[in-house]
């Protein structure tokens, strides 16, 4: 009796791109990488300033969150790099587009409430020096940096599925 090897179906066999695919998920995710860096500036300089300070102080909560978001989306992009596909640019995409409607969210918070509400203070943002409209400006940029980013990477995919 012959042995046969076991089937694997089409959809869940490896899949080698061609270089010019590889080259463009690299350039996506290269511009994903400047994202994260110019997004963690603040929280990194607050950071800094604790750990260099005198005296013993509490870093805000918004330090944290914006260190976890920034984790999250190290994932995101390793996952985009782990597994070079359309599938994974779609999943960056829409990674993406959470962060777009938290920053819009708090964007508008800023906007709306010149500074005073409940979740600015959860947040610990009443407490920082600089005025709510620099931080709404700083959400607004960070905001059009992920549209940008999510903009070219979902039509990439899209185009990469359709021609597949």
């Amino acid at each position: 009796m012959a042995t046969t090897s076991p089937q694997t179906s089409r959809r869940f066999a490896h899949t080698e791109w061609g270089s010019a695919r590889r080259k463009a998920v690299m350039i996506l995710s290269a511009t994903m990488l400047v994202e994260i860096i110019l997004q963690l500036i603040p929280a990194m300089q607050s950071l800094l300033l604790s750990s260099t300070a005198t005296e013993e102080s509490q870093l805000n909560r918004w330090v944290y969150i914006m260190l976890l978001a920034g984790i999250i989306q190290i994932g995101l992009l390793g996952y985009m790099l782990l597994f070079i596909d359309w599938v994974t640019l779609w999943a960056a995409t829409l990674g993406n587009l959470f962060f777009i409607a938290a920053y819009a969210g708090l964007f508008a918070i800023l906007i709306l409430s010149k500074g005073q509400n409940d979740i600015l203070s959860y947040l610990q943002l009443d407490l920082e020096q600089s005025p709510a409209g620099k931080q709404a400006m700083w959400c607004m940029v960070c905001m059009f940096m992920l549209i940008a980013q999510s903009f070219f990477a979902g039509r990439y995919a899209r185009r990469w599925k359709r021609d597949k």
